[in-house]
């Protein structure tokens, strides 16, 4: 099965910059967003879900070296450089923008962080080799999701929301008025979702809230 490549998803070069990879983003989510396209009867939700996947790998250091390491078999020339480059406009955009407080993409980091250690930590559950071993990172992984969920609860975004295509709208929603506080947000989702997601899809979504916060307590209970 060909891997998917994310820098052609996303319309950039493989030495493409991390202002240049959010950039691309931002023009891909205003053509794709699937609110921008639900007035024409056209769903772009699946393009969209290839962009913010293709973005969520590209926009974090070591997960872009792992991809171009199993996909190109090398890093990037210039994965160093992006990787300063990338914590250097990070830090920028906290510390310059005190209007809108902490900018919503960390919360998003957070969460999607969250997810694949709750991913990896049911992979740990199944996993009954290696006790020592197995035991040692269900409690640093239990850490970290501690972390992460604190400082989500901190923002007053509900478990609920965690789910990364939830996080994803909440994020390419926020990009339109980075102004606009966290429970607005919170309020445009949940009109949306009782507009435009059939019955079927929020079935499906709370089943995989209950697996997502039922795998995650156990989790965090570990630790």
């Amino acid at each position: 099965m060909a891997k998917k490549n994310y820098y052609k998803i996303l319309g950039v070069s493989r030495t493409a910059s991390p202002e240049e990879i959010s950039a691309a983003k931002n023009r891909l989510a205003k053509k794709y967003h699937p609110d921008a396209n639900m007035k024409d009867g056209i769903d772009t939700t699946k393009k969209m879900q290839r962009i913010l996947e293709a973005y969520r790998i590209l926009s974090d250091p070591k997960k872009r070296a792992s991809y171009d390491r199993k996909v190109f078999g090398k890093p990037s020339s210039d994965s160093d450089r992006n990787f300063d480059l990338f914590n250097l406009h990070n830090n920028n955009i906290e510390e310059t923008d005190p209007v809108i407080g902490t900018p919503f993409v960390n919360y998003w980091r957070g969460a999607d962080s969250l997810y694949d250690i709750t991913l990896e930590s049911e992979q740990l559950f199944k996993d009954k080799n290696k006790e020592n071993t197995r035991s040692a990172r269900l409690s640093d992984l239990a850490a970290q999701a501690l972390s992460y969920a604190v400082t989500l609860r901190e923002a007053e975004i509900p478990e609920k929301y965690w789910l990364p295509a939830i996080m994803d709208w909440l994020l390419f929603t926020w990009y339109k008025n980075r102004n606009l506080p966290v429970s607005y947000l919170l309020k445009l989702y949940d009109e949306y979702s009782k507009k435009e997601l059939n019955g079927f899809k929020r079935v499906k979504i709370q089943k995989e809230q209950l697996h997502f916060q039922h795998s995650l307590k156990r989790l965090v209970n570990y630790g």
